[in-house]
C-alpha cells in the first residue's frame, strides 16, 4: 500500500489531474449507457398506425409479454427485432392492423338477437365501407382509403327511390398520384359492390383535394373533365415509358422525361360517294326498227277530172320513210363511304428529355462527372423518337438535353449510410457507444494504467533489494561504472568481498549473494533491475531520494 501510495505521489499533479478526468469520462459514459436502457435492437413492426388501433396493439402486446416501444407520435410500433415474425402473428390471430377499418368481422362480434333493423343496416353499410377500404387499399400507390356510402331506405308508399351515392377518398404513397385508369378502375369497384349504385354517382379525391372523379356532374363538363384526363393519361404514359427505357441504359433515376401533345377531340360524321366511270356495265338494250310509206293524190280540179268513167288511177307524189331506234342502259361503279370518329386524334406530341451524365471513377478514387458526348445524345435521340413514334409530318418535336442532376449530399449520406454499408440509425448509435467506450479504455490504458504500473512495479522490485547497498550494487554492476557512495555512511566497495558476485551474473539461473543481505537471489532479476534504471534514470534518482528522505527522517 505504501508502494501505491508513493507512486500516486510520484506521478505528479498534472498526470494525477489526467487520470481523474479520464476516470469521470468513463464513469459518464457509463452512466449514459445505463440510461438508455436495454441494448437490443428494436425493428419496427407496423407504421402509420391509427392511435385507436395502435392502442389495441400495445394492449394486446403486453398480454403477452412482447417487449415494444412507440414512436412518431403512436404511428410506429417497435419490437425487439427477433420477435418482429412472433408479434405480427400475435397481432394477426386478433385480426389486427385493420387499417383503420373494420368489415364483414364486424357480424361476428354483434349479437343479432336483440339489434334492431337499424343497427343490422348501419353495421351492414359499414362492413361493406370497410371492405371496399380495404380492397381500395391494396391498389398500387394507395396508402389508405376512405371509403362512404349513402344506400337510401324505400319509405313505405313512397313512389320515387333516392339513387345511391358513395365518396372515395385516396391517400397515396409519396408524390404519387391516381391515373385516368385506377380511377375508372375504383369507379366500377365500387358501382358494382353496392346495389343500385352507378358510376356516375361516385365521387373520387385525393388527399391533396384533388377532384379525381366528380359526382353528378352535368354531360358537357364531365366530358371535359374526362378530355382532360385522357390527355394527362396519355402524357404521363409517354413519358414513364421514355423514362423505363433509359433507366435500362442510363441508370435508374438518371433520366427524367415530360411529354405534351395535342389531341382533337372533335366527333366526325362523314359520308362519300364515289362513281367510277371506267367501270361501266351494259344493263339493258333495246332496238326499236319502223318502215312506213305513204301516196298523195293529184290536187287540182278540173272538168276531166269531174266527168264520169274519167281516169281516176292519175297517181300523185308519193314518200317512204324508214327508222330505228336504239336505247341501251349502262350500271356504273359507285361507291358510297360512311366514317364516323368519335374516339379523340392525336394530332401533335412534343417531349422533352433530360439526362444525367456519365459517372468515371478516378484513379485516385473520386468519382467525376462527365458529360455525354453528342454520339451518345443522338443515339438517344434516335431511341425516344423510334419509342414515341414520331412523325415529321405531324409536326412532332424532341428536345435531348444533357445537364447534371442535382444530389442532395445529406440525402446521398443517409442512403448510403456509414462507410457505404446500409446502416440504420439503430446500429450507428450502437456504433458510435461502443467506439467512444473503446477509445476511452484506450485512453485510460495509455494514459495512466500503463505508467502507474510501470512505477509500482518499479518501486516494488527496489523495495524487493533491502537497503541502498543493494541498489548500489545493482547500479555498478548494471551500468559498469565506480561504486559511488550510498546513503548511511555504506560504500560500493562492501562488495568486492562478494567474488561470487561477478561471475554468476552471466548466467540467468545462477544464485547471488549480496552484502549485508540475507540470503541469496537470482541473476536474472538484477540484470532487469539494471535494465529498468538505464531505460528510467529519471525514476530510478526519484526512488533514491525518497530513500534518502526516508534515512534521512
Amino acid at each position: 500500500m505504501k508502494a501505491l501510495l508513493d507512486g500516486l505521489k510520484a506521478l505528479g499533479t498534472a498526470r494525477l489531474a489526467a487520470m481523474a478526468a479520464v476516470g469521470a469520462g468513463m464513469l459518464g459514459l457509463l452512466a449514459l449507457l445505463m440510461l438508455r436502457g436495454p441494448t437490443e435492437r428494436m425493428a419496427l413492426l407496423y407504421a402509420e398506425l391509427d392511435p385507436r388501433e395502435a392502442g389495441q396493439m400495445a394492449e394486446l402486446l403486453d398480454r403477452q409479454r412482447v417487449p415494444h416501444q412507440l414512436g412518431a407520435g403512436g404511428a410506429q410500433i417497435l419490437v425487439p427485432a427477433d420477435q418482429v415474425a412472433r408479434a405480427r402473428l400475435l397481432l394477426a390471430k386478433d385480426g389486427l392492423p385493420t387499417g383503420g377499418s373494420i368489415g364483414y368481422e364486424l357480424f361476428d362480434r354483434s349479437d343479432n338477437l336483440t339489434s334492431s333493423q337499424f343497427q343490422q343496416n348501419l353495421n351492414q353499410a359499414r362492413a361493406l365501407e370497410g371492405e371496399l377500404a380495404r380492397t381500395i387499399r391494396s391498389l398500387s400507390g394507395v396508402r389508405a382509403a376512405r371509403v362512404h356510402l349513402v344506400l337510401p331506405r324505400r319509405e313505405p308508399f313512397a313512389r320515387d327511390r333516392q339513387d345511391a351515392q358513395a365518396s372515395v377518398v385516396l391517400t397515396m404513397v409519396g408524390t404519387a398520384r391516381m391515373d385516368h385508369e385506377g380511377v375508372q378502375a375504383i369507379l366500377n369497384l365500387v358501382s358494382s359492390a353496392v346495389p343500385g349504385l352507378r358510376a356516375q354517382n361516385v365521387a373520387v379525391i385525393d388527399n391533396r383535394g384533388n377532384v379525381l372523379a366528380r359526382a353528378g356532374a352535368p354531360v358537357a363538363a364531365a366530358a371535359a373533365q374526362n378530355a382532360e384526363e385522357l390527355r394527362r393519361g396519355i402524357e404521363m404514359r409517354i413519358a414513364r415509358a421514355v423514362e423505363d427505357m433509359l433507366d435500362r441504359g442510363l441508370g435508374p433515376g438518371r433520366s427524367r422525361a415530360e411529354a405534351s401533345i395535342e389531341m382533337d377531340f372533335d366527333q366526325v360524321h362523314e359520308t362519300q360517294e364515289r362513281f367510277d366511270p371506267d367501270g361501266q356495265v351494259v344493263r339493258s338494250s333495246q332496238t326499236v326498227n319502223g318502215n312506213s310509206r305513204s301516196t298523195e293524190a293529184a290536187s287540182n280540179v278540173s272538168v276531166q277530172n269531174n266527168l264520169p268513167n274519167a281516169d281516176a288511177g292519175r297517181e300523185g307524189a308519193g314518200s317512204q320513210e324508214q327508222k330505228q331506234e336504239e336505247t341501251t342502259n349502262y350500271e356504273i361503279g359507285k361507291t358510297v363511304r360512311t366514317l364516323v370518329r368519335e374516339q379523340p386524334q392525336l394530332r401533335r406530341v412534343s417531349l422533352a428529355v433530360l439526362v444525367d451524365g456519365a459517372e468515371e471513377r478516378a484513379p485516385d478514387g473520386t468519382v467525376l462527372w462527365r458529360a455525354r458526348t453528342p454520339e451518345e445524345l443522338e443515339r438517344i435521340d434516335r431511341l425516344v423518337r423510334s419509342a414515341i413514334g414520331f412523325d415529321e409530318r405531324r409536326g412532332d418535336h424532341v428536345e435531348v438535353v444533357n445537364m447534371r442532376f442535382f444530389s442532395d449530399p445529406a440525402g446521398a449520406a443517409d442512403a448510403q449510410g456509414l462507410l457505404g454499408l446500409p446502416l440504420e440509425r439503430a446500429d450507428l448509435m450502437r456504433l458510435a457507444q461502443t467506439g467512444v467506450l473503446a477509445i476511452v479504455a484506450l485512453a485510460a490504458l495509455l494514459l495512466v494504467l500503463r505508467p502507474m504500473a510501470l512505477r509500482i512495479t518499479a518501486a516494488a522490485d527496489a523495495s524487493a533489494l533491502a537497503g541502498p547497498d543493494a541498489a548500489a550494487a545493482v547500479l555498478a554492476g548494471g551500468r559498469g561504472m565506480g561504486a559511488p557512495a550510498l546513503p548511511g555512511g555504506t560504500s560500493a566497495a562492501m562488495l568486492a568481498g562478494a567474488e561470487a558476485a561477478t561471475v554468476p551474473l552471466l548466467q540467468d539461473e545462477s544464485m547471488v549473494r549480496l552484502a549485508n543481505i540475507d540470503g541469496q537471489m537470482r541473476a536474472s532479476s538484477l540484470r532487469r533491475l539494471a535494465e529498468l534504471v538505464d531505460k528510467h534514470p529519471e525514476e530510478s534518482l526519484m526512488i533514491l531520494r525518497a530513500w534518502m528522505q526516508q534515512e534521512n527522517a
